[in-house]
């Protein structure tokens, strides 16, 4: 019998970069450049969950249903960014233009925790060197259109590095046409 729960396990640690929301995607073998930056390793244990139950319906002429429609669908991702930044730290819970410096001797940085009523919206590549199934070759999940979503917590591990939960929410994008408007997994094949 199969696994009931709808979720693709994505293997291994992975890099996650982000950028504004309409940055041109790079080929699944290129470092992004431009306007992508890297938020850092997950800690490998990440999920991306397919949300949207079938609405099922029948007529009097058959006793099983005769139609299924998916009426909505979601996309979630879940993940831990470790070896977090300031600024990093910025762009997860509202946006690096919060961070301040706050004068000083010593000179320092300010990032306050309020994250603000309505979230930034970003591109997200999830970069692994060997998430192919067809050998130890590139690929990557590209959400066009998402925002951090669900409550981050902070942590600190017990060999002191700094991790960040993180939840992410795709949201449709109406620039992309067609089935890859709500993302996409691209492998390299050789």
């Amino acid at each position: 019998m199969a696994n009931s729960q709808p979720y693709d396990q994505l293997v291994g640690p992975l890099q996650v970069y982000i950028a504004p929301y309409g940055e041109a995607v790079p080929a699944v073998n290129a470092t992004p450049a431009g306007n992508w930056v890297l938020l850092g390793p997950t800690d490998g244990e990440q999920s991306l969950q397919h949300m949207g139950k079938l609405t099922y319906f029948r007529d009097n002429d058959h006793q099983a249903p005769v139609k299924a429609v998916r009426p909505d669908e979601d996309i979630v991702l879940k993940f831990v960014v470790v070896g977090l930044t300031l600024e990093n730290y910025a762009r997860i819970i509202s946006r690096t233009a919060n961070l301040v410096s706050a004068g000083g001797p010593p000179a320092t940085r300010k990032l306050p925790l309020k994250r603000g009523a309505v979230p930034t919206e970003y591109a997200f590549l999830f970069k692994g060197s060997a998430l192919s199934p067809y050998g130890a070759l590139p690929g990557m999940f590209v959400l066009t259109r998402a925002v951090f979503d669900g409550e981050p917590q902070f942590a600190v591990a017990r060999d002191g590095r700094a991790g960040l939960e993180c939840e992410i929410y795709v949201l449709d994008d109406p620039a992309v046409s067609g089935n890859d408007s709500m993302g996409y997994l691209i492998v390299q094949t050789s």
